[in-house]
């Protein structure tokens, strides 16, 4: 009887364990069973549009200003897609429910793509809050134009993956920064981008983001762009593989201008006037290696010219006096590198000689206060 029992006990458990099994496959099950019909139901209804969009005398929207935007979808554009198999056209176009369709009521066309700017919301909310905190949309906001929105960078029919490929989203912020663009291309992070396909220097979105596009004239966009340039430069990895000086933040950081920028970027302080960051020597977009022919004296230059900013009448002598963001060694700055060890080790001694005289002074105190 035991046995029967302890078989029967057996039994049950196993099928108790098996449910959460059963649950988790039928889910599974339908999710993609609901998925195929689903992409079936946004293929079929996307192909009645395209019945008619894809032609290329299809028409034009005709907007108040006069000027008109043709409706035509290429199908291999579309085809082509994130979107396609996962939306249907009246998912975006939600006015549009029959034949004929309403008319459109829109000053221009930089108005038509604000508008569908909020239907990317319906999905990609929290990238659309990013989107209001830009100075994109803060041109807008201001009754400016030209600013871009969601269409504007990722399309509207034929949208790919955002970085995909990389370049692709310096050659979308140049069709407004062209000149901007146009340095870059020529700056070391460029031609080792445009000639080399080298995916790691930085692109546009790395710098300045993707959405929430500061100002980068804000004094606080410039009190922590040096976070920007060591993402890259302090990582000790990617600089040895490139054969770079591994210690450009950390020097950086050492110094006053660095220490005083990292008090700054923490909100402790808004700084009076502003101490020198990565820009003021290198320069922002047309960044050059310091090992190309007269480079370095350009970059002494640069240096001298910063320095002269906040300590007029600098001489070249007070710009060589920097170590250039290598450590001091022996071999290198041998009196520098014997100040900074000598205080290494004496400021310890002196920290612990103060506790020490205030503990001795602190026992001295209680004796007598027990013999008197």
């Amino acid at each position: 009887m035991l046995v029967e029992f302890v078989k029967m006990t057996n039994s049950i458990q196993m099928k108790k364990n098996m449910i959460p099994i059963i649950v988790i496959n039928t889910a599974m099950f339908l999710s993609v069973f609901l998925w195929a019909a689903d992409n079936g139901v946004n293929q079929e209804a996307s192909s009645e549009c395209l019945a008619c969009h894809g032609e290329k005398d299809v028409g034009a929207l005709r907007f108040y200003d006069g000027k008109k935007k043709s409706v035509f979808i290429d199908s291999k554009v579309w085809n082509s897609s994130v979107h396609t198999g996962r939306l249907s056209c009246v998912d975006c176009h939600r006015e549009i429910s029959g034949y004929p369709h309403p008319s459109v009521k829109y000053k221009d066309g930089e108005e038509y793509t604000a508008v569908k700017t909020e239907t990317c919301k319906r999905c990609h909310y929290t990238h659309y809050t990013r989107l209001l905190d830009s100075i994109h949309y803060e041109v807008l906001k201001n009754g400016g134009s030209g600013a871009p929105g969601c269409v504007e960078c990722h399309g509207s029919h034929g949208i790919q993956k955002a970085a995909t490929p990389r370049i692709s989203i310096n050659e979308k912020c140049g069709q407004c920064h062209g000149d901007v663009d146009s340095e870059y291309r020529n700056s070391v992070h460029g031609k080792a981008l445009v000639d080399e396909n080298n995916q790691d220097v930085p692109v546009c979105s790395d710098c300045h983001s993707a959405h929430d596009i500061r100002n980068p004239t804000d004094i606080e966009y410039k009190v922590n762009s040096y976070k920007l340039c060591g993402k890259c430069h302090g990582d000790a990895e990617r600089m040895k593989k490139y054969n770079l000086n591994p210690d450009v933040l950390t020097t950086y950081l050492e110094d006053f201008h660095g220490a005083s920028n990292q008090l700054y970027s923490t909100g402790a302080e808004v700084p009076g006037k502003l101490v020198a960051v990565c820009t003021d020597c290198h320069g922002y977009h047309s960044i050059e290696s310091v090992h190309l022919p007269g480079q370095a004296e350009k970059v002494r230059e640069n240096v001298l010219k910063t320095c002269q900013k906040c300590h007029q009448g600098a001489m070249p002598a007070f710009g060589d006096a920097w170590l250039s963001h290598y450590k001091p060694t022996l071999a290198t700055a041998p009196l520098v590198w014997g100040v900074k060890w000598f205080y290494n080790i004496v400021i310890p001694f002196i920290v612990l000689g103060l506790v020490l005289h205030i503990l001795l002074d602190l026992w001295r105190y209680g004796v007598r206060r027990r013999k008197g």
